[in-house]
């Protein structure tokens, strides 16, 4: 998928990100939880945390209701959806700040304790993954640590396609056209299996590559950067 026809996807779902989530992906808030719980640092720890894709900043309110001396940068693509982030976390102002670019192409930064990606990389080929895989560890401080939610596919074809039965008939029962959605998920999607995805962290320089969670066609990784002595 384009550049232009991304931001034009999340340009439509912006007013209702969070509820459209909530009826796409399976567990989808304890998903969350799970990725805020799994941050390697102490609550009273100043951390500075990029937030990859954003959306309309549902993780970065987690963190900083978590971590009350954390800074999180939001990142997105689209100027809509970091626009309803600022308004959702307007309490928080002082510990933010926001920039509007692709992640592919545009800098990202550098100096973070903690990275997160919160269905954010499956828009990315296996080839610009391994890639950007690279970009997250120097982005990271020594002992940083980077975590992903994202879209997988099983090895196996046969259980493959049973998690997309699962997830098919999941979003039919909230509502939504699980078929129509499948057949975008195909389209513009590139899901990774677990064992790639970890090669490709460890191939990376991350140490202690790990699934954390699954549910279905859905994972958490992880990884850190090696802390020097």
């Amino acid at each position: 998928m384009e550049e232009q026809q991304v931001i034009d996807h999340f340009n439509k779902q912006v007013q209702d990100y969070t509820g459209l989530m909530t009826r796409l992906i399976p567990e989808y808030t304890s998903g969350q939880n799970f990725i805020c719980k799994m941050i390697p640092f102490n609550k009273d720890a100043p951390i500075k945390v990029l937030d990859l894709g954003t959306g309309t900043g549902g993780l970065a309110e987690l963190v900083l209701k978590s971590y009350p001396l954390a800074k999180v940068h939001a990142f997105d693509l689209t100027h809509e959806m970091l626009v309803m982030c600022q308004e959702r976390l307007e309490e928080y102002k002082d510990r933010l700040t926001f920039q509007q670019g692709d992640f592919k192409c545009d800098s990202i930064g550098t100096g973070y304790d903690v990275v997160l990606a919160g269905l954010t990389l499956h828009h990315l080929t296996h080839i610009e993954r391994k890639e950007f895989f690279k970009k997250l560890y120097d982005s990271l401080n020594d002992g940083g640590a980077f975590l992903s939610r994202d879209v997988i596919v099983d090895d196996d074809a046969s259980i493959a396609e049973l998690h997309y039965s699962h997830w098919r008939n999941f979003m039919f029962g909230q509502g939504e056209d699980g078929s129509a959605w499948y057949k975008k998920h195909l389209q513009k999607d590139h899901p990774v299996t677990i064992g790639d995805q970890l090669v490709w962290l460890n191939s990376a320089g991350f140490v202690q590559p790990a699934c954390h969670w699954r549910y279905w066609n859905f994972a958490i990784f992880g990884g850190r950067r090696q802390e020097t002595t």
